[in-house]
C-alpha cells in the first residue's frame, strides 16, 4: 500500500489545498492558543477587573479547538463581604463555539482533580453591579471531580474524599443566576470549626440548586428561601470541651463515641415533613472542663418543628438541662432570623454553674451599676408562649459576689437573687437581689469605708417582654441601721470649707429607687449620729445628729433633684467650751430646695431654722465677750425661728436672708464660708438698740450707730431668683 505522501501527490489539486489551508489554519491555532493560555495575554483577557475575579492557572494546552488542559488553576471571586476561592490540580474543559456567536460562553462538560473550594466573609466590600441584561452569559452544565480534597464556608471546614458534580448559568454585568442541580459526596471526611475538630468517619449527601433570579431578589443568605435541597450526614462526634477557668474561652474537643444523624430536606426555605437531626454529644464544661455528661440535641419537622434538649443531672456536677422547644410552622425566615423567636413556644429547666455572672444584671440594665462578680450556679425554669417569656418563668442564684455602685458609693457583699416572671399585660418582671452582710465604700474599692450593714435588698422590675426588659426597668435598693464607723469618712462630701466632721459614729437607714442606667430618682434615706464632733465656721459643736432626706429627680437628663422635705436636727449639742444650764437644740427644715448634681454640684435652697437661742450664730461673729452689754442678755433668750437661702457647693456655703426673731430678738444675716475663710454681715436688735458687725476673715467692725441702715446697704450674697431651688 503506498504511503500517505505517495497517495497524497495523488489527490486532486484543490482538495491538496483544502487539506493544507486546514493544516495551515490547525498549525497557527496550536501556535496561537498555546501562547494565549501561557502567556501574559491571558492574564490580561481574564484578569480585567482583580478586585473582583482573579483566575491564574500554570502550565496549559489546547489541542483541539474548544479543548483546554490546564495544570494548578486557582481562581478567586470578591462580591459585596464574600469571598470565593476555588482551586484544581488539574481541570479539562470543553469549549461549545457556536453559543459565543450568541454572546454566550458555554462549557458543556469540565473534569477536574485535586479540587479544594474556600467560601469566607471579609471585612472589605466589593458592591455587585446594578441590575441589567447586557452582560455575557457564563453557563458551566456540568463540573465534575470524583477528588474533592476539602471545603470550607466561613470557619467550618471539611476535609475528605469527595466527588460531585455542579452546574450554573450566570449573566455578567448584574444579570441574572441560576444553580442546575447538584450534588456533592464525601466518605470517611473529618469536619472542623475554627480548628476545633467535631466529627470524623463522617459520610455527607447533599443536593441543591435554585432557579433563575436576580441578586436583589435574594442576597446573601436569603438564596436559602428559593433553594431546593437535602442534606444527609452520619458521623462519629468528638467530644466538646470548654474551659472558662483561663482569661480567654478555650475550646478544644477530644475523641468520644458520640453520633451525628440528620436527614434534612429544605424546599424554598421550608423544612419538609420527615426531617430529622439528632446529635449526641459528651460534654465538658465550666472552670477546668468537669466532665457534664452527654448532651443530646433532636431537631424533627411534622406539622410544625420541634426542638428538644437534655443533659441529664449528675452528681456534683452542677449542670442539667431539659428543654423542649416547638416552633410554629416549618418556613426558616433567613432573612429575618429573629421572627424564629416569635413563633417558639416551650419550656427550657436547667441547672449550670458559671465562671461569670455579669451576663444576668445585663438583661436588665443599659449600664453594669450592679454585677455579679465571680462565678455561681443558675437554676432556671424558663416557659416561653410565641416567643416571650411567660408568667410563671423563674431563675434562682444560690450564691454570687454583688457589687452595686449608686451615687459613687461602691457597696458589695456576698447574695442570693430569686427572678420571676409574674401575670399581667404585660407580664411584669423583677429580679430580687438579697445580701446578708454588705460594706459600703467611698469611691471604689480601696475607698473609706461610709457603713456596713445587714440585709440589703436590691429589687429590679420592668417588662417583661424579652425586648421591653431594659426599657423601663426600676430598681429599689433599701437597708435599715447601717453601721457607721467614723463619720470622719464623710468629709469628702463637704469639701474642704468651714464644715469639717471630727468624729462620731452613726447608723444609715436608705430607701432610693434608681432607673436602667444606675440613676436615682427618688428616695429618703435617715443618718443618726452619735457623739458627733464637727466644727462649724470656726465653732466646736459636739452633740448628736439626725438627718431625714428626701431626694426626688426632677429632671433625668440634666440631673436635677429636688430635696424638700429634707431636715437636719441637732440635739444634746455642747458649743466649745461654754457652759450652760441645757445643751443647745437646732433644727433646718427644707422648704424649697434643688441639687445641680452636673459639675460643679451645687445645692440651692430656702430652708426655716428653729434654734433653743441664737448663742452659736451670734458666736460666728464675733466673741462673747465683744458684743455690747444689752447683747449678752439676748445669748440665752430662748428659742429663735429663722428663714434663710442657701448655696451650698464643695468647699462653700453661703447664708443670705437669714431673718430670725423671737419675742425679744430680731436678727438679720449673711453669711459667706469659702474654705478656711469667712466673711458677713450681722444686724441684731433689741427693743430700739441695734448693732452691726462686719467680719471679714479675723477683722470685725460694728456699727453701733445707724445699724440697721447700714445692714440694708450692704449687697446681698445670693441672686433674689437664684436660692429659692424650685425644682423645674
Amino acid at each position: 500500500m503506498p504511503a500517505f505522501p505517495a497517495r497524497f501527490t495523488h489527490w486532486p489539486r484543490r482538495w491538496r489545498l483544502l487539506a493544507w489551508s486546514v493544516a495551515g489554519v490547525y498549525a497557527l491555532y496550536l501556535l496561537a492558543g498555546n501562547i494565549f493560555l501561557n502567556t501574559p495575554l491571558f492574564d490580561l483577557a481574564t484578569n480585567r477587573k482583580p478586585q473582583k475575579f482573579v483566575m491564574r492557572t500554570g502550565p496549559a494546552i489546547t489541542l483541539l479547538p474548544g479543548h483546554v488542559i490546564a495544570w494548578n488553576v486557582h481562581m478567586r471571586g470578591h462580591v459585596n463581604h464574600t469571598v470565593y476561592v476555588l482551586h484544581a490540580d488539574r481541570a479539562s474543559a470543553r469549549l461549545a463555539l457556536w453559543p459565543l456567536f450568541h454572546r454566550e460562553v458555554r462549557v458543556p462538560h469540565l473534569q477536574a482533580s485535586g479540587v479544594s473550594a474556600e467560601v469566607t466573609r471579609v471585612d472589605d466590600v466589593v458592591p455587585p453591579p446594578p441590575r441589567g441584561n447586557q452582560g455575557w452569559t457564563l453557563r458551566f452544565d456540568a463540573i465534575h471531580s470524583d477528588s474533592i480534597q476539602h471545603a470550607r464556608f466561613g470557619k467550618l471546614l471539611i476535609i475528605g474524599q469527595g466527588q460531585g458534580t455542579v452546574g450554573f448559568r450566570k449573566q455578567l454585568r448584574g444579570g441574572p443566576s441560576e444553580l442546575y442541580d447538584s450534588q456533592v459526596a464525601f466518605s470517611d471526611a473529618r469536619a472542623s470549626y475554627d480548628g476545633v475538630q467535631l466529627l470524623n468517619a463522617m459520610k455527607v449527601e447533599a443536593t441543591f440548586g435554585y432557579p433563575w433570579h436576580y441578586r436583589d431578589q435574594a442576597p446573601g443568605l436569603a438564596k436559602f428561601e428559593i433553594l431546593r435541597g437535602a442534606l444527609k450526614v452520619d458521623a462519629r462526634s468528638h467530644g466538646i470541651r470548654v474551659d472558662t477557668d483561663a482569661r480567654t474561652l478555650a475550646v478544644s474537643s477530644s475523641p468520644s463515641t458520640g453520633q451525628l444523624q440528620a436527614d434534612i430536606t429544605l424546599d424554598r426555605g421550608t423544612l419538609q415533613p420527615g426531617s430529622r437531626a439528632v446529635w449526641r454529644v459528651p460534654l465538658q464544661a465550666g472552670a477546668g472542663a468537669p466532665d457534664r455528661g452527654t448532651l443530646a440535641l433532636q431537631l424533627n419537622a411534622a406539622q410544625d418543628i420541634r426542638l428538644q434538649a437534655r443533659l441529664p443531672a449528675r452528681k456534683d456536677t452542677g449542670a442539667s438541662l431539659d428543654a423542649d422547644l416547638h416552633i410554629t410552622g416549618r418556613k426558616i425566615p433567613f432573612r429575618e432570623p429573629g421572627q424564629l423567636i416569635e413563633r417558639t413556644s416551650g419550656r427550657v429547666q436547667g441547672e449550670w454553674t458559671f465562671t461569670s455572672l455579669n451576663w444576668i444584671p445585663a438583661l436588665f440594665l443599659r449600664k453594669p451599676w450592679v454585677q455579679l462578680d465571680g462565678g455561681g450556679t443558675v437554676r432556671a425554669d424558663l416557659q416561653l408562649k410565641a416567643g416571650e417569656l411567660a408568667a410563671g418563668s423563674t431563675v434562682d442564684i444560690p450564691e454570687a459576689a454583688a457589687t452595686a455602685e449608686v451615687a459613687g458609693v461602691r457597696m458589695t457583699g456576698t447574695a442570693s437573687a430569686h427572678g420571676e416572671l409574674a401575670p399581667g399585660t404585660p407580664t411584669r418582671a423583677t429580679l430580687d437581689v438579697r445580701v446578708p452582710r454588705f460594706n459600703a465604700r467611698a469611691g471604689g474599692e480601696k475607698g473609706d469605708t461610709l457603713f456596713d450593714g445587714r440585709d440589703l435588698s436590691l429589687v429590679l422590675s420592668g417588662d417583661g417582654r424579652l425586648r421591653e426588659f431594659r426599657k423601663d426597668m426600676r430598681a429599689r435598693l433599701r437597708f435599715s441601721n447601717a453601721t457607721i464607723p467614723d463619720l470622719t469618712a464623710y468629709n469628702r462630701y463637704l469639701g474642704k470649707g468651714q464644715a469639717r466632721l471630727l468624729g462620731g459614729t452613726g447608723t444609715l437607714t436608705g430607701d432610693v429607687e434608681l432607673d436602667t442606667d444606675g440613676r436615682v430618682g427618688h428616695g429618703t434615706a435617715t443618718l443618726l449620729g452619735n457623739g458627733a464632733r464637727l466644727q462649724v465656721a470656726g465653732l466646736d459643736l459636739l452633740g448628736n445628729a439626725q438627718v431625714d432626706a428626701t431626694l426626688r429627680r426632677a429632671d433625668f437628663k440634666q440631673r436635677y433633684f429636688d430635696l424638700s422635705g429634707t431636715s437636719v436636727q441637732l440635739r444634746n449639742v455642747r458649743v466649745g467650751q461654754q457652759q450652760r444650764k441645757t445643751p443647745w437644740q437646732g433644727r433646718v427644715q427644707f422648704r424649697q430646695g434643688r441639687i445641680d448634681a452636673q459639675a460643679p454640684f451645687r445645692v440651692d435652697a430656702s430652708a426655716a431654722l428653729t434654734m433653743s437661742d441664737a448663742a452659736p450664730l451670734l458666736a460666728v461673729f464675733a466673741e462673747r465677750g465683744d458684743y455690747p452689754r444689752w447683747a449678752l442678755s439676748l445669748l440665752d433668750s430662748g428659742q429663735v425661728n429663722a428663714t434663710t437661702r442657701l448655696r451650698w457647693q464643695a468647699g462653700h456655703l453661703v447664708l443670705d436672708g437669714l431673718e430670725a426673731e423671737n419675742e425679744r430678738l430680731s436678727l438679720r444675716a449673711r453669711l459667706d464660708l469659702l474654705e478656711q475663710n469667712k466673711r458677713g454681715d450681722l444686724y441684731l436688735r433689741w427693743g430700739l438698740l441695734g448693732a452691726g458687725i462686719e467680719m471679714k476673715g479675723k477683722q470685725r467692725q460694728w456699727h453701733l450707730a445707724g445699724a440697721r441702715e447700714w445692714f440694708d446697704g450692704r449687697p446681698a450674697l445670693l441672686p433674689a431668683d437664684g436660692a429659692a431651688g424650685t425644682a423645674d
